[in-house]
């Protein structure tokens, strides 16, 4: 008998940390809240108490670390643990904010700050429940304690694979911004097609290249590129992307806005959706210097075209 009571005096213990630690989570999610709407008010008094609130939550999950019985309990405790709440890349991040280098009406910076933020609350609620189920059934058996955990590990494991999600968001969106940045910035034509022939993408290069901005080919056809006479070979390049096999560089008889012929060398590569299938190519187009159109082989292709 005195053996249970000490069993469930352990389990009240480790229970009233953890809602201590679920008390000052909940301050910080708070906190943070208010940092965020009044950014450029006085909001160093607030950041202060959350760094008291972090130090605290960090002090009460390491005695509860020391208490763990089990080593599936510490696996679930160190699952479970709210470190974006008090980790120094989430302090400095609130830092920039109030600061004003990072803009507070940024989707991207309010996932940033909150998403992680709530995963980590929600998974230490997690674990509270589990305590407070285990102060509850102190007297269940083994077996049954053990599928109680699995539960609780279950649904924090999730909440970690959506805090994981959000990392890799926060990560595409920095690759998606270097990749726009090179883009953007390159010398070379580049263009991306629907499998189907229709311009979706259209940078500066290309506006140099053909003298049309991108209002005013997004949405058309690739043909107004391609001189009259050209063979068509989109559909048996179409099929080719979607074998995945490689496109051998090519050259080609493009024409800039208001009809002048130019050659160019083009480079085609597959554009994949997330699992992998191919919607459409890009292509890094550049002019062939030194060459010339032949003499009346304008006229000749104009006959021809009409």
């Amino acid at each position: 008998m005195q053996q249970q009571n000490d069993i469930c005096s352990t389990l009240e213990a480790k229970l009233e940390m953890a809602e201590k630690a679920l008390f000052h989570c909940e301050s910080n999610l708070r906190l943070t809240i208010q940092i965020w709407i009044g950014a450029f008010e006085n909001v160093e008094p607030l950041l202060a108490k959350r760094a008291d609130n972090s130090a605290e939550i960090a002090r009460l999950i390491q005695q509860l670390r020391e208490q763990a019985e089990s080593e599936k309990e510490k696996e679930l405790l160190e699952a479970a643990s709210p470190r974006w709440s008090f980790s120094e890349n989430f302090g400095e991040l609130l830092r920039q904010i109030v600061d004003g280098q990072a803009c507070a009406e940024s989707g991207e910076e309010t996932a940033n700050v909150m998403l992680p933020l709530l995963v980590d609350h929600a998974s230490w609620k997690a674990f509270v429940e589990f305590l407070r189920a285990e102060v509850k059934h102190a007297e269940r058996s083994e077996e049954s304690s053990e599928r109680m955990i699995g539960r609780a590990r279950e649904l924090v494991r999730q909440n970690q694979v959506l805090k994981s999600v959000v990392a890799e968001r926060k990560r595409l969106q920095e690759r998606l911004s270097q990749l726009t940045s090179i883009i953007e910035c390159s010398n070379d034509a580049i263009v991306v097609y629907t499998l189907g022939g229709t311009i979706v993408s259209w940078n500066a290069g290309a506006k140099n290249l053909y003298g049309y901005s991108a209002s005013e080919v997004l949405g058309r056809s690739r043909y107004m590129l391609a001189a009259p006479e050209q063979r068509d070979e989109i559909a048996e390049i179409s099929e080719k992307l979607k074998r995945q096999e490689k496109i051998p560089l090519c050259e080609a008889t493009h024409l800039r806005k208001g009809g002048k012929r130019m050659r160019v060398c083009m480079s085609l590569s597959p554009v994949k959706e997330v699992n992998g299938e191919v919607v459409g190519c890009v292509a890094i187009v550049r002019e062939i210097s030194g060459w010339k159109e032949p003499v009346g082989s304008s006229k000749k292709h104009d006959k021809e075209s009409v």
